[in-house]
């Protein structure tokens, strides 16, 4: 494993997909041997992308079908979100490592599984969360755990984009709860509920939620309030109707804040004057990290598991909330 090159198959060839499929094409390391799609003319796209390589490289409409007639190293799973936890699942008893796209899973239940039987199997399971990779966010997580601004006591965070369109009934899978799981706050939100608990450390203990579906299946904009493990509280907002896209994480402690928004960081400390952050080094790509850990560089990937468990039960939490009008434990 650590000198031959890594045979792969890429789950789902649509937009993610196809991004991980490029970055695999581009490396020596790594090999495309199979690609899986319920659409044959994704295939067919997705097998084009990779010029005359393409043509050695076998389709299948059907994972089951690749997983028993390929002989494979690890897999890239980019599907609709519901479909995720069974295909790892199945990936993960035919022997290979996983890098899937965000969520994980949709449910709490679905996650655990799949952290038991990774950890049975002893093999990868990464999420293709990119922040993780980021050193602007890397250098975030660093700051608050050093104590740079005390015991958080308060975090506000906003994800603001105009993207109602991916949303609209009939307009893609993403509208359609049975594979989406969710809406807006399942898709882009599980990015921004992934780094606001990777940055401060913390674990949500409830959830108070208000969401909103206009006219939808799934929610398009979603409003949270958290009460976290140490005591702290927090908002979470979200919306797919804003003209403008924004991002933005507040994390206020008893000795300063650190603010990051669209991309750059801020540090105040009581008593001193406010300060740009930034982080050091280069960008690592999903990909490289996974391959990285696959061939023991490092003892876990850059966003493991463990974060897509945090992500579904903060998730499961806030939709229970939705529906009953109160506050709903995190679990």
């Amino acid at each position: 494993m650590m000198e031959r090159v890594l045979r792969f198959g890429v789950v789902g060839t649509g937009g993610m997909g196809r991004v991980h499929l490029q970055e695999l094409a581009r490396r020596d390391d790594a090999q495309i041997v199979a690609l899986c799609d319920a659409s044959a003319s994704a295939l067919e796209r997705a097998r084009g992308l990779l010029g005359e390589r393409g043509d050695h490289v076998r389709t299948f409409t059907e994972l089951a079908q690749m997983l028993a007639d390929t002989e494979l190293d690890a897999v890239v799973i980019a599907t609709p979100h519901t479909e995720h936890a069974g295909q790892i699942m199945a990936a993960l008893r035919r022997g290979l490592h996983v890098l899937v796209e965000k969520p994980m899973a949709t449910t709490a239940k679905d996650a655990r599984a799949v952290l038991a039987e990774a950890e049975a199997c002893n093999k990868v399971v990464a999420i293709a969360y990119q922040r993780h990779g980021d050193p602007g966010y890397q250098r975030a997580r660093e700051i608050v755990a050093a104590g740079s601004i005390g015991d958080i006591r308060l975090i506000t965070v906003l994800i603001a984009q105009d993207c109602l369109q991916a949303f609209l009934p009939g307009r893609s899978w993403r509208a359609d709860p049975a594979l989406s799981g969710g809406g807006h706050f399942m898709d882009t939100g599980s990015h921004i509920n992934d780094m606001m608990l990777w940055v401060s450390g913390l674990q949500p203990a409830s959830v108070c939620a208000h969401i909103d579906r206009f006219g939808t299946l799934v929610d398009v904009c979603t409003a949270l309030s958290i009460r976290f493990d140490n005591g702290a509280v927090g908002t979470f907002a979200a919306t797919s109707l804003s003209p403008e896209w924004r991002e933005e994480f507040s994390f206020y402690g008893t000795e300063g804040v650190l603010n990051i928004r669209d991309g750059q960081m801020y540090l105040q400390v009581k008593g001193q004057e406010p300060v740009t952050v930034t982080g050091e080094g280069s960008e690592v790509r999903p990909v490289e990290d996974f391959i990285t850990t696959i061939r023991g560089g490092k003892a876990e990937p850059q966003a493991p598991a463990l974060c897509g468990l945090r992500v579904a039960q903060i998730s499961e939490a806030a939709y229970k909330s939705a529906e009953t009008g109160r506050s709903e434990p995190v679990g």
